[in-house]
């Protein structure tokens, strides 16, 4: 019963943690747009334009992976195959959830903020 529990919690934090992520990146991106990146000076790194267009698309990136890994969770709920097996599953869906809402929000600190300050540094 402990299995079955702690799987459906960290199972649920990784879908909060995804549309949470995705409302927080989408407040980030209408306050501070596309032009932050010459607010800390007129050299931009090559790598952060890139970034910053894949940070453009996070936020829906992130909501269809929350009703897709939810999608996924009714299916395994309703599976005939064994708890440990579905636990598993959940599992793996919450680390592929929680790794994607660090991976994006990890890239619009980097393109944002960290690369074009770095790259304007006295």
């Amino acid at each position: 019963m402990t299995k079955l529990i702690v799987g459906v919690w960290i199972y649920l934090c990784g879908i909060l943690g995804t549309a949470i992520t995705g409302a927080f990146l989408s407040q980030m991106l209408r306050t501070f747009p596309a032009s932050q990146l010459e607010a800390y000076g007129p050299k931009v790194p090559e790598v952060a334009r890139p970034y910053a267009a894949l940070v453009a698309g996070a936020p829906t990136v992130l909501r269809v992976v929350s009703v897709l890994s939810a999608a996924i969770g009714i299916y395994l709920w309703r599976s005939r195959r064994p708890r440990d097996t579905r636990l598993f599953a959940a599992a793996v869906i919450s680390a592929l959830n929680l790794f994607l809402a660090m991976f994006f929000t990890m890239i619009l600190l980097l393109a944002y903020f960290y690369l074009p300050k770095i790259a304007n540094a006295p």
